[in-house]
């Protein structure tokens, strides 16, 4: 009894001194009693990063090591190397209680071909179209939920949703797949019906279409990137009476991208891009076409001093549902003019080409372009325009048609992520 008794109160005694030991948290970052002995920029060149960063990161050596300033300088690294992933690592140093910083870089291929899209738009004939999306990434998994309500890309407005799932590295950085799954709602402009009933030669509008589109991406280079796949496209076409009808197609598209080195403080950046669709009856499909489209641009830019080219051609082949037919006269090509004025039906042949001079965000520009149909002659037009544009993706812009008459200026405004 008296041995039970010494216990409990031998218990009673320490529990107290239990509790603050639990209490007590290991220091997270047992590095931060060491000096930094050096400073090491691995994976990457380092004149890629700024002498300002550069500067900051040797102002570490000689220093008791602090996280969260390491962490803050790697930040900094990853806005500048838009392409890298940078991390901090720490290792023991050549001297006793000394420790070397690296801030290691490693290249993101999928990055360089991830072009900015439009996610609110305001345009003074078309009205607004925006996107909402929301993406959940897990290690190389990424899920992209989002709402579309859009009538600046296509000749309809569509309204509905997009899924996606997208694996980055299917077992290596150079193979990623990707499925994505469209449902839209549409509806059509007047100018567009009323056109479409005298062209015999075009299929109508349509009330609703889905996409399922999987395909398998290859990047053996890093401006380089090859990708093919599928897409299952269904939609209820409404006259002379409703039906559904498909466009099942194989695609394959090939992306390139490249920034010469900079010399003098003279930045050069090249894209060029070739997408090839093919609606053929070996996937069942009731629309046989194949349509190609291209794009290039170039862009040279010194201190606060750019100059821009963009280029872009495509031709249809075959019978093409409205939502493949080119069009011209939106936020992007044309601007100036309203595409329901320059082809409410679109075309089956387009080529455009734009020039731009901007001086930090003020902007002036020039567009020309033309879009037709096989057997009709191509009529050129012009546009002139006036624009602000910042580097988080706002937009505005002003724009005229060149003509001798009816030179209503369009208003543009919008944020592209």
């Amino acid at each position: 009894m008296k041995n039970k008794t010494v216990v409990t109160l031998i218990l009673i005694l320490l529990c107290p001194a239990w509790v603050r030991a639990g209490q007590q948290k290991p220091d997270p970052n047992v590095n931060s009693r060491y000096d930094v002995e050096s400073v090491v920029i691995s994976g990457v060149a380092e004149s890629k990063l700024s002498k300002t960063l550069r500067d900051d990161m040797q102002k570490l050596v000689g220093e008791k090591y602090n996280q969260e300033a390491a962490e803050a300088l790697a930040k900094r690294a990853r806005k500048e190397l838009r392409d890298y992933s940078v991390s901090v690592k720490v290792k023991r140093g050549d001297k006793s209680e000394h420790v070397t910083v690296i801030f290691e870089a490693e290249q993101i291929r999928y990055k360089r071909f991830e072009f900015p899209v439009p996610l609110v738009v305001y345009h003074s004939k078309e009205g607004f179209s925006g996107a909402l999306q929301v993406a959940i990434k897990s290690h190389h998994n990424v899920f992209t939920f989002g709402l579309v309500d859009s009538s600046d890309e296509l000749l309809e407005r569509n309204a509905g949703f997009r899924l996606r799932y997208e694996n980055r590295k299917v077992g290596t950085d150079v193979v990623q797949l990707r499925l994505d799954f469209n449902g839209y709602h549409q509806t059509f402009n007047n100018a567009t019906q009323v056109v479409l009933a005298r062209a015999s030669n075009v299929p109508g509008i349509y009330r609703w279409r889905q996409d399922f589109a999987p395909s398998l991406s290859l990047i053996p280079h890093r401006d380089l990137k090859l990708s093919v796949g599928t897409s299952f496209q269904r939609f209820q076409i409404q006259y002379p009476v409703p039906h559904t009808m498909t466009a099942y197609a194989g695609t394959a598209d090939v992306q390139y991208r490249h920034r010469l080195q900079s010399r003098g403080g003279i930045r050069q950046d090249f894209s060029a891009g070739y997408s090839l669709r093919t609606a053929t009856r070996v996937l069942d499909s009731d629309f046989v076409y194949t349509r190609s489209f291209m794009t290039a641009d170039y862009r040279i830019s010194r201190r606060r001093h750019s100059f821009g080219a963009h280029f872009q051609a495509g031709l249809i082949s075959g019978i093409a549902p409205l939502f493949e037919r080119f069009s011209l006269g939106n936020s992007f090509t044309l601007r100036g003019w309203n595409k329901f004025d320059v082809a409410p039906i679109g075309g089956t042949r387009v080529t455009h080409g734009s020039l731009e001079y901007r001086y930090r965000p003020f902007e002036v520009f020039y567009d020309v372009g033309a879009v037709w149909d096989r057997g009709q002659n191509a009529r050129v037009r012009h546009g002139l325009g006036i624009g602000w544009a910042s580097k988080d993706g706002f937009f505005a812009s002003l724009a005229v048609p060149v003509r001798l008459h009816d030179v209503t200026p369009m208003f543009m405004l919008g944020f592209r992520y």
